[in-house]
């Protein structure tokens, strides 16, 4: 049933309460808010090449879309202000998250900048700095906590530069390479620095930052940039190689772009350094498009993965049936969070897996796969809106090896032997969890005669949509054209359909729903819930309907 979520008549209003501030607030662009050390940051860094004019810095950044597009980031503002870095990513499987002691054997002396990591490397700095290293920490996460999590333990490094350990950052939701940028900006005052810009505003959608104030300002120059051509290189090779053509998104960001820098990270163990080595891709290198093709063509096999395993999980697990469920501790009457292990599962989709399983099951998911350590299994969670993931975990910390996070997802180990003692907690921890929502919300009505184009119009002045300022949900109901009726997607996989409307304004698209359809009988008027944009081919634009859902008319 389509239910309409409250009494907002406008696309502003829904704006203001999905934001929480004034649609005049939300839409000033802001630039330039002040971050606490990030002056000093570049100030020792200055010092510290003037004064070891011979001595190597390294670059320490993460494998995922934040962490490559932060790495590109310093390593090009380095190299426009004369100096040649290295760099290092972690390798996902065999040395995890961020700074490692591991990687701080490899690093004989010099100066290492970590960058969306740093602030939890409490062991791997102390030992930098017993090394003689000199460390800068340029990180976006939450510190460790003590045991009583009322006071913060701060790694040893000579500058921290992190929002969420003071107060006098006038913004705290950067992702890394956000921060990466306003660093080569204060090192690179004169500098326009549009191609970095571009990066960060990739990033800080991929890393799900809410887009108001800065982050909103960022993305959409971002986006105004990036559909100019102003790209470095090797994200304009991927453009090319992807065919986004020039009216790229903040979707585009989220779905296309990110996915493709995060993908051969979550499938090899060293993946990472493929999107970086293409961002870091000169115009003239003869490698660059290879280096293009061979990101997207590994996004596409991992989808496949994704797509595959989600098939195989519900084939054969009902989570709405204990008698099915895979842990007898999870029986009982009330609904329970979601604990699921399956050593077939690549410990770098995880994560992908547990939203999808969070998205549908309406609760708290933790999925777990084998690691590379017999003794310990690696899981990823995701959790619903209401329930503070890390917090939940930071309760548990007794079956628990390791861990990360924050509200929304969190990474973490435990030893295999202890799979059932930490579904008990967890179920504890987390509590009785209310009915699933069959019922689909949206926010505004819509009218096949309505001005299109003027409410195209609206929602632009509000974009761009993602976390903290979610894409509208309209309701219409609309005559279809039956003539125009189009499967997509691949040969042996079209389950998704497209089909105009019967005055030709709109081009309703489904994705996954081809089942539904049919088995509605094709019917020519559908009630259908989902979002108006505009979509472009050939320089030529459509007004479609994303569905979200639909039904009979």
């Amino acid at each position: 049933m389509f239910v309409k979520r409250d009494n907002c008549f406008n696309i502003k209003q829904v704006v203001e309460r999905n934001t929480g501030i004034s649609a005049e607030e939300f839409t000033s662009d802001v630039r330039n808010l002040h971050i606490k050390n990030v002056k000093e940051s570049v100030t020792f860094v200055k010092e510290y090449i003037k004064n070891n004019p011979d001595s190597e810095i390294t670059i320490v950044g993460d494998y995922d879309s934040d962490g490559i597009n932060a790495t590109t980031i310093l390593t090009r503002a380095f190299k426009m202000y004369g100096i040649t870095v290295k760099t290092r990513l972690p390798k996902r499987f065999s040395e995890g998250y961020g700074l490692s002691v591991k990687i701080i054997d490899e690093i004989d002396s010099g100066l290492v900048i970590t960058v969306d990591n740093g602030i939890a490397a409490i062991d791997a700095i102390k030992k930098a700095k017993d090394k003689g290293l000199s460390v800068v920490i340029i990180d976006h996460h939450m510190p460790v906590m003590d045991k009583d999590e009322k006071t913060m333990i701060l790694p040893d490094a000579d500058i921290i530069v992190d929002p969420h350990i003071e107060n006098e950052s006038e913004f705290k939701d950067y992702c890394g390479a956000a921060l990466a940028y306003h660093f080569a900006k204060e090192l690179l005052p004169d500098k326009k620095l549009k191609d970095l810009l571009i990066l960060a505003s990739i990033a800080t959608v991929s890393d799900v930052m809410p887009l108001i104030g800065p982050n909103r300002t960022m993305v959409k120059d971002g986006l105004e940039y990036i559909n100019k051509g102003l790209s470095v290189p090797g994200l304009q090779s991927l453009i090319n190689a992807m065919s986004l053509g020039n009216h790229i998104t903040e979707s585009t960001y989220g779905f296309k772009i990110g996915p493709a820098f995060n993908a051969p990270g979550r499938l090899y163990d060293n993946g990472a350094e493929k999107g970086l080595a293409l961002l870091l891709s000169t115009r003239n290198d003869p490698k660059i498009k290879f280096r293009a093709k061979g990101l997207n063509d590994i996004n596409e096999k991992r989808k496949n993965i994704v797509k595959k395993t989600i098939e195989v999980i519900d084939a054969t697990t009902n989570f709405d049936s204990p008698d099915e469920f895979s842990f007898d501790i999870n029986v009982s009457e009330s609904r329970k969070p979601i604990v699921y292990y399956n050593n077939s599962i690549g410990e770098g989709i995880i994560g992908i897996i547990a939203g999808r399983l969070c998205e549908n099951e309406q609760c708290p998911v933790i999925v777990f796969t084998d690691s590379s350590n017999p003794e310990l299994l690696k899981g990823s969670g995701r959790s619903t809106k209401d329930i503070h993931l890390k917090k939940c975990l930071d309760k548990m910390k007794d079956v628990i090896v390791g861990y990360g996070g924050h509200a929304g997802a969190a990474g973490l180990s435990i030893k295999k032997t202890d799979l059932n003692k930490f579904i008990e907690r967890f179920n504890e921890v987390v509590g009785p969890l209310p009915s699933k929502i069959t019922d689909v919300y949206y926010d505004l009505d819509l009218e096949e005669n309505d001005n299109l184009e003027d409410i195209l119009k609206e929602l632009k002045t509000y974009s761009p949509y993602g976390e903290g300022n979610p894409e509208l949900i309209f309701k219409i109901t609309s005559e279809l054209n039956s003539k125009t009726y189009n499967l997509m997607g691949k040969e042996d996989d079209k389950n998704h359909f497209s089909i105009e409307s019967m005055n030709g304004k709109i081009k309703f698209v489904a994705f996954d729903m081809v089942k539904k359809y049919e088995e509605l009988g094709k019917p020519n008027k559908i009630e259908a819930v989902g979002h108006l944009t505009e979509h472009w081919f050939n320089e030529k634009k459509t007004i479609k309907f994303e569905i979200i859902d639909f039904d009979k008319a």
